[in-house]
């Protein structure tokens, strides 16, 4: 059946040759002959001219990067193959690459190229905050450090601010206008110059802060002042010189109000803050006593009353007459008594004060305290025991050698012979001890008590013997007991 159909098929070609002009076969002869020709002929491989080829920084290869050529393909029509498994388009250098190109008639070549990755991007600059094209916001006393404002960002090497150089320094300690000229170079010397206007200018309000609390309670009568209550600063003015007040406090009338401080600096910028003011009377009266200390001898009369002198008080006036008074003193018996003084306003605001009497018998010692009190203004001489110089000890073993008594002659000797006295129980007499240093054991001077807190004693040559007060701060921190024999 194969056969057949050939057959039939010859016999139809040559029935439709013969019906055809005779120009035909001519025709079918050459066109046969150019393909078979052409065919034959192109066996000529592209050719890679590239020896070595240089590409930007992140470049992905690709057939338009190498120059390639055919004796009959364009570029376009020629298949490349990029072998760039060693390729890093991040990362400068030179690589190795393998190409290979494909003609449409399958002839092909390949070739290691040289491809290198090289950096020709200079950093850029990036102004950070507040920008208005080329002009930098700077706040007044703020860092004048550049890289706070403007970063320089490169596409290699990334952050390279650190490396920004200036034309010269960033001053932010005066307002106004200052141009600087920023440099700043990637690690291959791509190089970046730019001109910066840096506007130093001052946008930020006083500070108003409370001491304690928004809240503030006002002493009734008192004079109000509202930096007791609030701190002011600014970051630019030493002194923030314009302060109001919005509303008025009036301390003679018991109650709350409100208040608002305004602050505004040289620059016009303003802040404001809210007082709650609280006027109550806080204060207790005030009492005055005629003395602090009153000596009086055993068996005489005591009317504490009489060293009442007044009893004010802010808001409720004059309350002398409502002062209770304590008394336990007993005249007729030695020693010290605490009279208290109390009283208490409207408010109960309290308030009380303390007189020390002293109940003496004048007959004990008094012949001793005669005799100290004799050498009053007498020389000190170190080493002196009388009858016109003295030391500390040297006077009081005189004095009591006047009066019949026997002690050692140095005060730490006259400390150690007798036997000690607190200071709430001495008597006209007594020795006075105290030490060389506070804090500290061993005695180092000594005098006469003499009553009412008061002893005789040599005590230096600037001084000489002289009448002092055992409250006086040296002698309470010094202090080291009574002696008595």
């Amino acid at each position: 059946m194969e056969s057949n159909m050939k057959e039939n098929l010859l016999e139809n070609i040559q029935e439709q040759v013969i019906k055809r002009k005779a120009m035909f076969i001519p025709m079918l002869c050459i066109a046969t002959f150019g393909l078979v020709g052409y065919a034959a002929v192109d066996k000529e491989a592209p050719v890679i001219e590239s020896n070595k080829v240089e590409v930007l920084y992140g470049t992905q290869l690709d057939k338009s990067i190498f120059t390639i050529s055919d004796n009959r393909d364009s570029q376009d029509a020629i298949d490349v193959q990029i072998n760039d498994k060693s390729y890093d388009p991040y990362q400068l250098g030179t690589y190795n690459v393998e190409v290979t190109a494909t003609d449409l008639f399958s002839n092909s070549s390949t070739k290691v190229v040289q491809v290198e990755v090289v950096d020709k991007s200079a950093p850029e600059f990036k102004v950070v905050g507040k920008n208005q094209g080329y002009l930098v916001q700077v706040e007044v006393n703020s860092s004048n450090d550049i890289a706070k404002y403007i970063q320089a960002i490169d596409n290699v090497d990334g952050d390279v601010t650190p490396f920004i150089e200036a034309s010269e320094k960033l001053v932010t300690s005066k307002l106004g206008n200052q141009t600087i000229q920023l440099t700043v170079s990637d690690s291959v010397g791509n190089e970046t110059t730019q001109v910066f206007e840096f506007l130093v200018s001052d946008t930020t309000a006083p500070t108003i802060k409370y001491k304690n609390s928004k809240n503030v309670n006002v002493d009734y009568g008192s004079k109000f002042d509202y930096s007791k209550y609030v701190n002011i600063s600014d970051n630019f003015d030493k002194k923030v010189s314009s302060v109001k007040v919005d509303g008025n406090i009036d301390t003679k009338k018991i109650g709350s109000n409100q208040i608002q401080i305004i602050a505004k600096d040289s620059s016009g910028n303003e802040s404001k803050a809210t007082l709650n003011v609280n006027v109550k009377d806080l204060s207790a009266p005030k009492i005055v006593l005629t003395k602090s200390s009153v000596t009086i001898k055993k068996g005489n009369n005591f009317n504490p009353k009489s060293y009442l002198k007044s009893a004010i008080d802010n808001k409720d006036g004059d309350v002398t007459s409502k002062v209770k008074i304590t008394n336990p003193v007993k005249t007729n018996k030695e020693g010290t008594y605490t009279v208290k003084y109390t009283i208490s306003d409207a408010a109960g605001n309290k308030a009380t004060k303390n007189l020390k009497v002293h109940v003496e018998d004048p007959s004990v010692n008094s012949g001793i305290v005669s005799t100290a009190m004799s050498r009053v203004g007498s020389r000190y001489v170190s080493g002196a025991s009388g009858p016109r110089a003295f030391d500390c000890s040297g006077l009081t073993w005189w004095v009591y050698k006047q009066n019949g008594i026997s002690i050692p002659r140095t005060a730490a000797a006259q400390y150690s012979a007798t036997r000690r006295v607190s200071k709430a129980n001495l008597k006209a007499g007594d020795l006075v001890f105290f030490k060389n240093t506070a804090g500290r054991s061993g005695i180092s001077h000594v005098g006469i008590y003499i009553g009412g807190g008061r002893f005789v004693h040599a005590g230096t040559s600037g001084t000489g013997v002289k009448v002092s007060n055992l409250s006086g701060s040296y002698y309470v921190k010094h202090w080291a007991g009574g002696g008595r024999k």
